[in-house]
């Protein structure tokens, strides 16, 4: 069982508003996120939220998504992935941890890492650009106890410091695997791109 875990938690304090709610094309960029998970390969997709959770959660209500709030959201991200690798099926063998402000995210891009990290039985594997990792990470699901091990102030790249050798990268041809979208600028600049 693969399940992608999207942390959506986050105030947007950079934007003045909440990004996951921001229009792109026709979606909300969350609504884009979620797409990119859409497919066989993935069994189950879980949006974690905190910040305007009950808003947010009505406007991804028509989705399959499993919910899960975040009451820690305040104290940083990590206790978003937390809160999501909690209680994961007991057949979950793949973890992929996502964030909401990638709405340029392919949704092959998603599929191509699944399939190679299957083939090449990795335990991390981090897709790259430019020379650049990204997002989203595939685990395998025995990290989640390392994770919700770790005191809620860190963050992933501790997690990584801690794991190093057993990371591995893939080039991927898709700069979406980069772009987050945090302030207004760059959220104006994306969507001169997608036009």
């Amino acid at each position: 069982m693969n399940v992608a875990i999207i942390l959506a938690a986050g105030e947007s304090r950079r934007m003045g508003r909440p990004k996951q709610l921001l229009p792109f094309g026709d979606k909300t960029m969350l609504e884009c996120v979620i797409d990119a998970f859409g497919t066989p390969r993935v069994d189950e997709i879980r949006v974690v939220l905190g910040y305007q959770a009950d808003e947010i959660a009505a406007k991804i209500a028509h989705t399959s998504c499993k919910i899960v709030k975040n009451d820690r959201y305040q104290r940083g991200m990590f206790t978003s992935m937390q809160a999501g690798l909690r209680d994961l099926p007991r057949k979950t063998r793949i973890v992929m941890i996502a964030i909401c402000d990638q709405p340029r995210l392919k949704r092959e891009t998603v599929e191509t890492l699944i399939e190679k990290f299957e083939r090449g039985r990795y335990k991390i594997l981090i897709p790259s650009y430019n020379g650049r990792q990204g997002h989203p990470p595939l685990l395998r699901a025995e990290y989640a106890k390392d994770i919700l091990a770790m005191d809620e102030s860190m963050t992933l790249k501790h997690f990584y410091a801690e794991h190093a050798d057993d990371i591995a990268r893939l080039v991927v041809e898709d700069e979406g695997v980069l772009v987050d979208i945090d302030d207004r600028e760059t959220y104006e600049r994306e969507l001169k791109k997608r036009r």
